[in-house]
């Protein structure tokens, strides 16, 4: 299947199937199970995965189309996850259930965890808080990264209990107690140069999600600026808001180039080397996130008091940026880790690493610290 395909088929099936009615149903507390298992019928979630896992090992870059598109159509279902998910489960070994749904924890989230080991120092039981755990009430597996590897958890285990709560986008981030909750399937790290590869791929895929929604929200401000007259003339032909749209384009394009470097960085299913992960998704991540600051003024300075009703698509977006913002790593944090890195490393490796887009070997400072969230109640 080509990139070309993917993207087409992807774009095809959201565009059809996502709509306001679906968002609202999910922001209520449903889950959209259609759409998923149309989703996941279209073997969508599995194509980082090896062929004898039912993928058709596919590079990330070949992916890109899927995060891209889950942002730009705010398509209320856990892909981006599920395609992680799945992704180190097939490089483990592990051949899941295609319609798995997974709930990831990395960071400060995942390193605040306890484990008990057996005999052989393997890790055999988790305890302790998850915060803002995106998906956890519909999920089959809790996925958590440890210093040593990824650890998957079945939530419906009675040593978890999970208490429903909301993000910005009115999307689930649940709260998650383990006490002592077996560990099911271990997957080692087995990169070279990537510490915390689920952290590094879970920011390049937010950042990927984040590239769509500002491209959604410069359409809708374009179509808008065309459509709305005032004092007998298109508001778009207005030189101050013609600058604003460039402006937005700009963040746009600036978003959609770090993320593609990003996902030519990940390394590949059968693939070890990923040397300049690490780095390229910190900068996707501070891009992306810093240009919704500007992106979301923008597009709602261009459409005034309708683009925060609740009836208006921009609301939706402007909502789902929000909160993706935070997810996997804010721009803060990611800033604050490549700053350290490179402040740490001395003169004579900054600009080799910088050019080789490579995180010079220093701390592994965490990133991700738990988001707010809020209550049901809320919302």
């Amino acid at each position: 299947m080509s990139e070309n395909m993917i993207e087409d088929s992807i774009q095809r099936l959201l565009t059809k199937e996502v709509h306001r009615e679906l968002l609202v149903q999910v922001e209520s507390g449903n889950f959209a199970s259609e759409l998923w298992n149309t989703i996941v019928d279209a073997g969508m979630t599995k194509i980082l995965c090896r062929e004898e896992h039912g993928g058709i090992e596919a590079e990330w870059t070949d992916a890109f189309p899927l995060f891209f598109q889950t942002g730009l159509t705010q398509a209320p279902v856990p892909l981006s996850q599920a395609v992680l998910g799945q992704y180190f489960a097939s490089r483990g070994g592990l051949d899941l259930p295609p319609r798995s749904v997974f709930s990831l924890a990395v960071g400060p989230q995942a390193s605040a965890l306890t484990t008990t080991r057996d005999s052989a120092g393997r890790p055999k039981t988790l305890s302790g808080s998850l915060k803002s755990m995106k998906w956890a009430r519909h999920a089959n597996w809790l996925m958590c990264e440890l210093t040593d590897g990824i650890a998957l958890v079945e939530p419906r285990s009675h040593h978890i209990n999970i208490s429903p709560a909301v993000d910005a986008a009115s999307m689930p981030a649940d709260s998650v107690e383990l006490d002592r909750a077996p560990i099911t399937h271990w997957i080692p790290n087995t990169f070279d140069g990537l510490g915390h590869p689920l952290r590094a791929s879970y920011a390049a895929a937010t950042a990927a999600q984040l590239t769509g929604a500002l491209e959604y929200a410069l359409q809708l401000s374009i179509q808008y600026a065309k459509d709305r007259v005032q004092f007998g003339k298109p508001i778009g032909k207005n030189q101050a808001i013609q600058h604003q749209l460039a402006v937005l384009a700009g963040e746009v394009a600036c978003s959609y180039a770090a993320t593609t470097t990003a996902m030519r960085d990940l390394p590949s299913i059968h693939k070890c080397e990923a040397f300049k992960s690490e780095f390229s998704a910190a900068v996707a991540k501070i891009i992306t996130s810093d240009a919704v600051k500007s992106g979301a003024s923008i597009a709602h300075q261009v459409h005034g008091a309708i683009g925060f009703t609740y009836e208006y698509p921009l609301n939706f977006a402007t909502r789902r940026m929000w909160a993706w913002r935070s997810e996997a790593g804010s721009s803060t944090e990611w800033a604050r880790l490549l700053g350290k890195a490179f402040c740490t490393s001395g003169a004579d490796e900054f600009w080799p690493h910088l050019t080789e887009r490579r995180m010079p070997p220093q701390v592994t400072e965490s990133v991700c610290p738990p988001q707010k969230q809020r209550t049901p109640a809320h919302v």
